[in-house]
């Protein structure tokens, strides 16, 4: 394969962890109830955790080709795992998450080609024996495979696109469901003794007056081949052990919800509904008798900083709206069962003793997360280590992933500890929900697309940490005073025509005059730079200067300081990068005169200043680290990729750590580099996302890389010691040079 490189368990970095993921559908989250091992699709990587509380793991399975996967499974007995992707000649991937002492392994075992397109669904039968796959309706396959041996048993040829697959207890046959279809489908043996492919038998359900009806979702009730189906409309149909269509469950009629995905539990059937409740229904009898509900603890627009206590998890406001329940995992011989929301939330709940119970969740972005800022650790306003999201969701969202420390015990919420506040800047609940896709070819590019049309794409926090400006897809600067644990939006500036690109505060220059004030620049896809001037003893910010030197978008605008002169640099696609240097300044009006433009050969991506080193660098779409010092001179040009995996792309963003002597570099092409800046030498190539990846930082201990990207998910890649304690000298090496200036 053209990108399989050495490169995926490089030394100098591993995966740590991942938070969020490309979406939730049924297809693409596994549940192993024995060992409490929950396996969900990020991108082209495999989450795999397990045990909540202190005895937390999480492992990653890693593609070696930059396909998205689309599906997961796992075997019953834990040991294996399955995925489907979607790409060029996709392939069913069998993996080994565990060894025979139980200790994780996450090694590819084989890989199984014959689907063309994508892969939408992979399901192992309940006794193991065999795995089965299924293709978009472009491919309109379903082959059996002998997993153990990568032989493949059956196929058999699909006439509409199949949704969901539900095998029955003794795995003699499995049940497909669709656009107008039912399809029972007899399996065969790896034990048949067949040496050759063969068709597989299969036999749809007689639907009478439901053959128009599109299916989404399907189980068996039990031994006799009962099985439940739910329809598009929100209705539930019975098939008896004859496949012939019974009964059908119909709540729409009186207004109250429509079903939408089903699982089965010991205590009877779980159905998910419209209002966002998970209902219990009894399978004993004729109908479905109702037990229980379920609420999820969560409701769109909720702080999770404010859920200290249990009994929050179940007191919501009146007019909550609540995300429609899109899957649930579940088995019919363990209570333990997880619901995926429409909002990505992912929460594990049990059933036990006629009682519901929360034993954990997982939150993130909904739709590409766009940008990423590391909080100042000097700052008391929240603890160390803290990093703030924007997200096409309209949302900035506060983390911190250190773990149990002190400082973060007064502020961490038992709902998502690693998620410590959410500031909502937009009221559409629409963005914070993903669409409800039907299609079943493989992830939707809509997250691709999100990053550019709505939400927050760039944010700047001061440089003491009380203040902090988010600029959005509308144009708007949000100002939010950090100060306050309530995090308050204090003023909203409509400064652009559309995409704010760059944000920067004057205080972040390396020196400043007393006596000037504190300064808020905006660059947009306009092409202007708008300036504003906080307002002496006051939050409040003021227009005073417009800048359109500039031909074309503005991707990057930095303050610094020379010779004691506040200065503004500012990077465009146009090629040409601009010094401006503030001349004169009252309470109505400043004024920023051109000091010098610089030409590069490539369009620019983005641009970093490094603060003491008086230094800054430039990424290029040819791929190539510029460097200049603070007066505009060049002092060297680097690659920022690995020549022998970037054949094509171009850097949009890129960091610096605080010596200057690293650089990450966000490639379109879905990888991201880690280049030593000084020699140029590729240290580390960083890969699984699936997606273009939109930004990345250096953690403020140099330990990881955290890169954000456009499905949703956020990937913590720790570095070598030995590269981290390079960091870290070079920055004190750096600080001494400062202090004997």
């Amino acid at each position: 394969m053209k990108y399989m490189v050495n490169i995926w368990f490089d030394s100098l970095a591993r995966l740590k962890n991942v938070v969020g993921r490309s979406g939730v559908t049924v297809n693409g989250i596994a549940l192993h109830h024995a060992s409490d091992t929950l396996l969900q699709v990020a991108g082209s990587s495999i989450i795999v955790s397990s045990a909540a509380g202190h005895n937390r793991f999480e492992g990653h399975l890693i593609s070696q080709t930059k396909q998205q996967f689309t599906c997961v499974a796992v075997t019953a007995c834990g040991r294996f795992a399955a995925t489907g992707e979607i790409g060029h000649q996709p392939a069913v991937r069998l993996w080994q998450l565990r060894d025979d002492q139980g200790n994780f392994v996450g090694r590819l075992v084989r890989s199984m080609q014959s689907h063309t397109v994508s892969i939408t669904i992979v399901r192992f039968t309940p006794d193991d024996s065999t795995l089965i796959s299924i293709g978009c309706q472009h491919d309109a396959q379903i082959i059996t495979w002998d997993w153990k041996t990568g032989h493949d048993l059956g196929i058999g040829k699909l006439m509409s696109p199949v949704n969901a697959m539900t095998v029955s207890f003794d795995s003699s046959m499995c049940v497909t469901v669709g656009s107008k279809s039912v399809k029972y489908w007899f399996l065969p043996l790896a034990s048949d003794g067949l040496n050759k492919r063969t068709g597989l038998t299969s036999r749809s359900a007689i639907l009478a007056d439901k053959r128009n009806v599109n299916f989404v979702d399907a189980t068996f009730c039990d031994s006799t081949n009962r099985m439940v189906a739910v329809t598009s409309s929100g209705e539930i149909l019975e098939f008896n052990g004859n496949k012939k269509y019974v009964k059908c469950y119909s709540w729409k009629e009186s207004g109250d919800f429509k079903a939408i995905c089903i699982a089965r539990i010991p205590e009877g059937l779980l159905v998910g509904c419209s209002d966002g409740l998970v209902r219990l229904f009894c399978l004993i009898g004729d109908d479905l008798d109702f037990l229980a509900d379920l609420a999820p603890p969560t409701h769109l627009f909720q702080d999770p900083s404010n859920v200290f206590e249990a009994q929050q998890l179940l007191n919501h406001p009146e007019d909550a709206i609540f995300p429609e329940p899109r899957c649930l995992v579940a088995s019919s011989s363990n209570p333990t069962f997880v619901v995926g929301y429409a909002d990505r939330s992912l929460i594990e709940f049990a059933r036990e003793n006629k009682s519901w119970s929360f034993r954990r969740a997982s939150l993130g972005h909904t739709g590409s997360v766009n940008c990423i800022e590391p909080f100042p650790s000097s700052s008391p306003c929240l603890p160390a280590g803290t990093l703030i999201t924007g997200g096409s969701d309209g949302t900035i969202r506060f983390w911190n992933f250190n773990g149990d420390t002190e400082d973060k015990k007064d502020i961490a919420n038992i709902l998502c500890p690693s998620l410590l506040k959410v500031v909502y800047l937009e009221e559409n609940p629409d963005l914070l929900l993903d669409k409800r896709n039907m299609e079943s070819v493989g992830p939707s590019n809509d997250d691709n697309q999100s990053a550019t049309s709505s939400g927050v794409l760039c944010t700047r926090v001061t440089h003491d940490g009380r203040m902090m400006i988010g600029g959005t897809a509308t144009g708007m600067l949000y100002l939010i005073d950090l100060s306050f644990s309530d995090t308050p939006i204090i003023d909203v500036i409509n400064a652009h025509d559309n995409d704010v690109t760059s944000i920067d505060f004057s205080d972040h220059a390396t020196t400043s005059s007393r006596d000037q004030p504190m300064f808020l620049a905006s660059g947009g896809r306009d092409r202007f730079v708008h300036v504003f001037r906080r307002i002496p003893y006051s939050s409040q910010f003021v227009h005073c200067a417009v800048l359109d030197g500039h031909q074309s978008a503005i991707k990057s605008i930095k303050f610094a300081s020379n010779n004691g002169q506040l200065h503004l640099y500012t990077a465009a696609t146009d090629r040409s990068l601009i010094i401006w240097k503030l001349s004169s300044f009252s309470e109505q009006h400043c004024e920023f005169t051109r000091v010098q433009q610089i030409s590069v050969p490539s369009s620019i991506g983005d641009m970093a200043f490094i603060k003491y080193v008086e230094m800054f660098v430039v990424g290029g779409h040819d791929r190539m680290l510029r460097q200049f010092d603070i007066n505009g001179k060049s002092i060297r040009e680097v690659k920022g990729t690995d020549d022998d995996v970037a054949h094509s792309g171009k850097i949009q963003k890129i960091a610096i750590d605080h010596s200057g002597s690293y650089a990450v570099s966000v490639c379109s092409d879905k990888y991201v580099y880690v280049t030593d800046l000084r020699t140029g030498v590729c240290l580390a190539v960083l890969c699984g996302f699936g997606a273009p990846p939109t930004d990345a930082t250096f953690s403020d201990d140099f330990k990881n890389v955290i890169v954000t990207t456009s499905n949703g998910a956020i990937f913590i890649w720790q570095l070598a010691k030995n590269l981290t304690e390079r960091m870290i000298s070079a920055q004190v090496r750096l600080m001494e040079e400062v202090t004997m200036r």
